[in-house]
Parts: structure tokens; C-alpha cells; sequence
């Protein structure tokens, strides 16, 4: 008897620790917004760029972190290659200007800038919005010289 008093018990825990740790806040989720070069001037964001020779570009994604913004967390970069992706979740050094605008800057091979996209991450945990800013709609590399 005391043994399946010692087996019940250690059931009876093990569902306990069970139900502890799926009671706690899940990992969070992220709503995404594929951005317009209309919808970017709504939010105040801006992409440049410039030419860096032949074979490269400056990359510069701006904005004020206001209104729809106003809760900034991070910018990253994704490269995809169609379907497959190529690097995901890379983050970017965001540089506050002395005017309070945040800066991103990268230097992209001209072959692979209709593959990246620019995700500027707002939110708090549960609510996270990533707006993400495919950068073949917003640099027109036949125009950079």
C-alpha cells in the first residue's frame, strides 16, 4: 500500500508541475504587416538609397518612433531566396538621431536587395506587429548610379 500511495503522489505532482508551467505566459506572437511605399509615408517611414559602386547600396530605413511606432523594439532583416529562406531574424544596430528619429543603415549586394525585407518590430509581449518593407518595392536600382 505505501507504494502506491508513493506512486499516486508522485503522479499527483508531476500533473501539478504540468499544469504550473502551461498556466504561464505563452511565447509571443507577432501580427505582420507587409508595408507599401503608401503605408510607409503614413507611419513615417523612410527608405533610401545610394549607390556604393558598381555592386553595392547603401541601405537606410528612418522614422520618428511615434504614433503606430511609438512602442519601437527592433529592426531586423530577412533574405529570402522565393520560398526558401536565406537568413531570418537578423537584428540591426538602431541609431537614435539627435532630432529622436531612429536610423538603420546596411550596405547590400545589388543582386540580392529584391531579396531582403526590413521588419520594423513594435509591441509588447502577446502583441508584437512586425511591418515589414520588402526592399524590392522601395529601391529602384536601375535609377541608383
Amino acid at each position: 500500500m505505501h507504494f502506491f500511495m508513493k506512486t499516486i503522489a508522485t503522479g499527483i505532482a508531476a500533473v501539478a508541475s504540468l499544469l504550473a508551467v502551461s498556466a504561464s505566459e505563452c511565447l509571443a506572437e507577432m501580427s505582420i504587416e507587409i508595408v507599401t511605399k503608401e503605408r510607409a509615408q503614413a507611419l513615417g517611414i523612410e527608405v533610401r538609397a545610394q549607390a556604393s559602386g558598381p555592386r553595392e547600396v547603401w541601405i537606410e530605413l528612418e522614422f520618428n518612433p511615434e504614433g503606430e511606432l511609438e512602442r519601437f523594439l527592433h529592426v531586423s532583416m530577412e533574405i529570402r531566396d522565393g520560398d526558401k529562406l536565406l537568413v531570418g531574424y537578423a537584428p540591426m544596430e538602431a541609431r537614435r538621431t539627435s532630432s529622436g528619429s531612429i536610423v538603420c543603415r546596411c550596405m547590400i549586394n545589388r543582386q540580392f536587395v529584391e531579396k531582403v525585407t526590413l521588419s520594423v518590430v513594435e509591441g509588447f509581449p502577446t502583441n508584437y506587429t512586425g511591418h515589414e518593407l520588402p526592399l524590392r518595392d522601395f529601391v529602384d536600382l536601375d535609377n541608383l548610379r
